[in-house]
This record gives C-alpha cells, sequence and structure tokens, in this order.
C-alpha cells in the first residue's frame, strides 16, 4: 500500500472521529481521532439528501474531500442499500453531513461453490453472507442464481463488494451486493471486516471467519486479541488463498464520541449484558464494531417490540446519546426483522404512510428503502410522493404482529416496468389450512395446477420436486409445506382473490 493511500485512510479515520491504530507495510501509520460530533452509521434507503436510519441528511456540502471510498466514487455513485457512516449534526429527522465513509464489509472473489440457493447463503472471502427478500444487487446480477448460474462448476470466481452487518456468529446479513467483475483479478486488493479469532502471534496469522489473515508484513494495532473487531486489506497469496495484510484496523464503534453527542446506529445484539424489569444493556454489533447500548423504560422508546425481546443474534436500530464511557443511552430502540414477504404487481391505492398492492395494505416507515429501477427516466430522489396509482412496485416486507396483527411493514420499495401477465409474485409463509391444489398466502389463495403446462413445482434450491409426473410433483411439493413455517414464493397471473401459479417455489425462511 502506497503512502497516499495509507494518508487517505488516516484521513479518513480521523474525520470520522474513529480513533484507529493501524499496520502496514511501507511504513504504517497511526492516529487517534476526537472530537465533537453527531454520527449515524447504517443503511442508505434514500435520497434528496443522504437518508440514513431515518434521518434525512443536507449532504450539499459533501465533496471530493469529505466523502471516503476505497474504489474511488463519489456522493453521486452511492446506492439504496449501501452502508456508511456518516459524521455531522442530528436534529430529529433531520441533520448535516459533514463527512461520508463507505462501509464494505467484504469485498472479493466468491469461494468455491460459493452459492447455496436452499439455505439462501453466499460464501464470499471465508464469509457467510446471508440473503434476504432486501437484499439489493447491483452490476448485471439480480440474484443468487444469477451469481451460480455465472460461476459455474467453479469455473468463475465473481469478485464482489458486500455491504450489511455480521450477527453475533459472524454471519454477514447482505444489504447490497455489488459485482466488479465475472471472475478473480490476481493481485486486486481485497477487504474483510469482523471478530478475530485464532490469533497466533508466533506465526503472525489469525482468522476472521473461515479466511486466514497473514500479518507479517506488519503488526498488530495494541490491544488486539480474539474477539477484537478489525478492517483487513490486502492482497490474496496464490499458495493458499490467505490475505497477506497491508493494513490491520482496529474498529472503534463509539467513534471516539464525546459524551453528549447524538448516535444512531444498526446492527446486531452480540449479547446482553443485564436485563432487568425495566432496564437492561447489551452489545450492539455493527459494521464498525461493538458498542454497549443501555435502556430504561419510560425513557427508551420500543417499535416492533420490548426489551423482553431483545436477545444475541436480533437485529435493532438505535438512536441514543453517547455518555462518559462510550455507553450509548437509547432513546429509542427499533426491533428489525428478516423480510421473508415478497409482493411484486401493480400498485392500487398510495397514502403518505401506505400502499396497496394484492389488496392488501403495507405500511412504510422512515427506514423503508426506496429505488426507482424503471428502465426509462428513474428518479434518484425516489420515495413514497413519487409513487402513483398504476406503477409496478417490487416490496420487501415482514409481518409485524406488536400492534396491528399480521400488519405488513415494507422494507424495501422498489419500482420497476411494468408488470404483466404471468409475472406477478407473492411470497410469504403458508397459512392453515394448505389442501393441494391450494394454499393461502397472506389471506389469497394461490391456486396450483398439475398437468404437461400447468405449474412448475421448485425445492429451495430451484431443483423440481421428484416425480414422474407433474401430479407426483404437485404431491411432493405439497407434502414439503408446514402452514405456519414454510415460505413458500408463488409466480403467475393474478386471478380473483389470489394468484393462478405459473410456478411455486419453496424459499429458506431466515429468521432475522
Amino acid at each position: 500500500m502506497n503512502r497516499s493511500m495509507q494518508g487517505r485512510l488516516v484521513s479518513l479515520a480521523i474525520a470520522l472521529l474513529l480513533p484507529v491504530v493501524s499496520s502496514s507495510c511501507g511504513g504504517g501509520s497511526g492516529s487517534d481521532g476526537g472530537g465533537a460530533g453527531d454520527t449515524g452509521v447504517g443503511t442508505v434507503a434514500g435520497f434528496g439528501s443522504v437518508i440514513v436510519n431515518g434521518v434525512r441528511y443536507d449532504d450539499g456540502a459533501i465533496g471530493a474531500a469529505d466523502f471516503f471510498d476505497d474504489h474511488g466514487r463519489t456522493k453521486a455513485d452511492l446506492k439504496a442499500g449501501m452502508m456508511v457512516a456518516i459524521s455531522g449534526s442530528i436534529n430529529g429527522a433531520n441533520g448535516r453531513a459533514d463527512n461520508i465513509a463507505v462501509l464494505r464489509h467484504v469485498d472479493g472473489p466468491m469461494d468455491d461453490n460459493g452459492v447455496d440457493l436452499a439455505t439462501s447463503v453466499l460464501k464470499v472471502m471465508g464469509q457467510d453472507v446471508v440473503v434476504d427478500a432486501a437484499t439489493a444487487f447491483d452490476n448485471g446480477i439480480t440474484s443468487l442464481s444469477d451469481l451460480r448460474t455465472l460461476q459455474g462448476s467453479n469455473v468463475r470466481h465473481p469478485e464482489l463488494e458486500v455491504h450489511g452487518s455480521a450477527d453475533n456468529n459472524g454471519v454477514i446479513h447482505a444489504t447490497f451486493i455489488n459485482k466488479w467483475s465475472d471472475n478473480n483479478v490476481i493481485g486486486r486488493n481485497v477487504q474483510v471486516r469482523g471478530t478475530v479469532a485464532g490469533l497466533n502471534t508466533g506465526a503472525k496469522t489469525f482468522s476472521i471467519g473461515r479466511k486466514t489473515v497473514d500479518y507479517a508484513l506488519g503488526s498488530l494495532p495494541a490491544g488486539v486479541d480474539n474477539g477484537s473487531f478489525l478492517e483487513t486489506k490486502g492482497t490474496l497469496r496464490a499458495s493458499d488463498n490467505a490475505l497477506v495484510a497491508t493494513l490491520v484496523k482496529m474498529e472503534d464503534a463509539t467513534g471516539g464520541q464525546p459524551s453528549g453527542g447524538r448516535a444512531e446506529a444498526e446492527g446486531y445484539v452480540n449479547r446482553v449484558i443485564t436485563q432487568a424489569a425495566g432496564s437492561g444493556s447489551f452489545e450492539l454489533l455493527g459494521p464498525i464494531g461493538v458498542q454497549t447500548v443501555s435502556w430504561t423504560s419510560g425513557t427508551t422508546a420500543f417499535n416492533g417490540g420490548t426489551g423482553a425481546d431483545l436477545g444475541a443474534g436480533v437485529k435493532v436500530e438505535v438512536e441514543g446519546t453517547r455518555k462518559v464511557g462510550g455507553t450509548l443511552a437509547a432513546t429509542r430502540i427499533r426491533i428489525l426483522r428478516a423480510s421473508n414477504v415478497r409482493m411484486e404487481s401493480t400498485v392500487t391505492s398510495v397514502t403518505s404512510s401506505t400502499l396497496t398492492i394484492f389488496g392488501k395494505t403495507v405500511t412504510v416507515n422512515s427506514l423503508t428503502r426506496y429505488e426507482d429501477s424503471r428502465s426509462v427516466n428513474p428518479l434518484r430522489t425516489f420515495g413514497q410522493a413519487n409513487i402513483l396509482v398504476g406503477n409496478s412496485l417490487k416490496v420487501s416486507a415482514f409481518i409485524d404482529n406488536t400492534g396491528v396483527l399480521d400488519s405488513i411493514v415494507a422494507t424495501r420499495v422498489e419500482r420497476v416496468d411494468a408488470i404483466t401477465g404471468t409475472n406477478h409474485l407473492l411470497q410469504g409463509t403458508v397459512e392453515d389450512p394448505t389442501a393441494n391444489p391450494t394454499l393461502t398466502i397472506l389471506g389469497m389463495t394461490v391456486t396450483t395446477t398439475a398437468s404437461a403446462v400447468g405449474t412448475t413445482f421448485l425445492q429451495a434450491d430451484e431443483t423440481p420436486f421428484p416425480g414422474a409426473t407433474p401430479l407426483l410433483r404437485q404431491i411432493a411439493f405439497f407434502n414439503a409445506v408446514t402452514p405456519g413455517q414454510t415460505v413458500v414464493k408463488a409466480r403467475g397471473q393474478l386471478a380473483l382473490g389470489g394468484i393462478l401459479a405459473d410456478e411455486v417455489q419453496v424459499e429458506p425462511t431466515i429468521d432475522n
């Protein structure tokens, strides 16, 4: 790594108030940051300013010197689903961005056999990456199926950039996946961030996920041990595919923020520290490491659950105030759920906070991500106010029973070219009762037919259900469906009260 890049990384750390100690070949550099300011770390939800964690940050003053991305992108290249860190000021739902940095979680080639459709898991640089209905894909890929096809029988190893947060087991839950190239590029710089395991100071190696990191070209930052959260960059060694580190940086999720600063962050509960009636604390594991969050009944507002629902592996978005010592005292905690619901069809009604699709009311909120992907004149500053009756949408959502029973809450809304014919899609947990040849999803009937030109019945890995005839395949499909548990995706044409299915497929259930 050259000194110009080292200086850029150090400037980034200072600008974002992230104190780091780093080492890199060519004479490493380090810096301790500090200062006042509010911070936001989370997923980009939209534009017209940059919207992150429900805050609309005015980015008018952001120029090249205030935007940090190792791949040379500018703020105009930001896309919904990317993970960023913002420093500036926050005033309720509005803010001002002084600095913006792109936070990719892993950047490098897919592993051998890198796609498991049966579990919706992608393997990149030795990391397990879970994909759900809300994951955005970019640059010629639209799904895990595209990546599996591109890889073939390990013929290619596409270079990928993955954004998201890792849970308490180190599994990355992807919000955005970009394909840099169809195959791995020898000598290309790669990156992985995550929790250290297997530290061997004699051999100068450690692991993040299944990826071995060799830091023999430098030294570790002070205080690194198993369990530390690091960002590592370098190149892959051809002989054993280890990451030869040119930079190792210890992350500080508190951002060096002084007491009184406002912070917003998303991630997963790493572990619960204390939990009692009316109060508690936990470790929040986010894209830049672990920080302690405290909450108190009467002071902390909860959405999507209560303090009793907080446990290891639960995804949350937290707003709060920094205390002396670095703890984030939460004023609001949103408990977030995986998007196992998909609806792709035409909008029949829209308000400022809802839209109607398939006859179902879908609620949007400040965390809903918006994208306009039409082939003609797509809007960058697309949001709820731009949706018109008759538009075709792809909606990713979850079911929220904490308020109104079976409320559908959108995590992602994408406007697309007209959806017609047999291309309408409905996905969700199958409801009781289910009786061959029909099943119920979100209260709507999905009708299947067993004939040579009827419904195709697919397993989670996209292979047909076994059976010598369409009827036997239909029976095998229904035998694999458990009401209240199995998630099914149905694609077909609209019918009264539901869909006449051209294709039905069992989908992996993502817990969070």
